[in-house]
């Protein structure tokens, strides 16, 4: 009986260790299926913050030039400076806006 049950521990160890074929082919599906929804995932959720992004983005575009335009504001001279600087390349509008807070809060 002994003999019986070490050449089932050495037959099921060979298996485990050198898998067949169809096991290889299974494994290497389902890696495939799960790499293909990790990265459908990963595109569906870049693109749809994405779209949040530049829709926030045109909304503070759009209050920044009504503010630019509104003479009578108090920190217009501060929206009018970030938009120029953005506007003409100068930098980005977070930098901008940035660059402009640290002006009109030194002065």
């Amino acid at each position: 009986m002994s003999i019986i049950y070490e050449l089932l521990y050495l037959d099921i160890r060979t298996i485990v260790l050198i898998p067949r074929i169809e096991r290889l082919i299974n494994h290497l599906f389902v890696v495939l299926v799960f790499s293909l929804a990790f990265v459908g995932v990963a595109e569906v959720m870049y693109w749809l913050y994405k779209k949040e992004y530049l829709r926030a983005k045109a909304k503070y575009l759009r209050e920044l030039i009504d503010q630019k335009n509104d003479l009578s504001s108090l920190n217009e001279p501060f929206y009018t400076c970030v938009y120029e600087k953005w506007n003409s390349g100068e930098m980005p509008l977070t930098e901008a806006n940035t660059m402009c807070s640290l002006k009109f809060e030194q002065n």
